[in-house]
């Protein structure tokens, strides 16, 4: 299984395809153990595609510590230094987007082009809604 030491920790990764390089970074529990997934769509295809599991998620490493914002979206640079990626198109999706707005504004060279996919720019005001406030539903 690839694995890639980054900042402290291992993290799980997987890649697929030829093409431009496109890093997808998925939302809260993406866990690539779960079938379908990324692979299984269009960029692949498409794209030289890299997604991994984040920090705490799948197979990926579980610092005993707090992280931040700022830790994901250095891991995401780290991965992609680690495999040799100067830059790629960058995909965040639902928590991912925010990861990805992160890596943007903390690592610009990294991102050549950027898509965000249902996701908010999280924060005080800004964050994805608020799923404990429906829980009794």
């Amino acid at each position: 299984m690839p694995f890639a030491a980054v900042n402290g920790l291992q993290l799980y990764f997987e890649r697929a395809g030829s093409g431009e390089r496109l890093l997808f970074i998925s939302g809260t529990g993406g866990d690539l153990r779960v079938k379908p997934n990324v692979f299984d769509g269009g960029l692949a295809r498409n794209f030289q595609l890299l997604a991994y599991d984040q920090r705490g998620l799948g197979r990926s490493g579980k610092p005993e510590l707090d992280y931040a914002m700022a830790d994901y979206a250095d891991d995401a640079a780290a991965l992609m230094a680690a495999l040799g990626w100067g830059q790629a198109l960058v995909v965040g999706v639902s928590f991912g987007g925010m990861v990805a707005q992160e890596l943007a504004l903390r690592h610009p060279s990294r991102v050549r082009r950027l898509v965000l996919a249902c996701t908010s720019p999280g924060g005080a005001g800004g964050a994805s809604f608020p799923f404990h406030e429906i829980e009794h539903l």
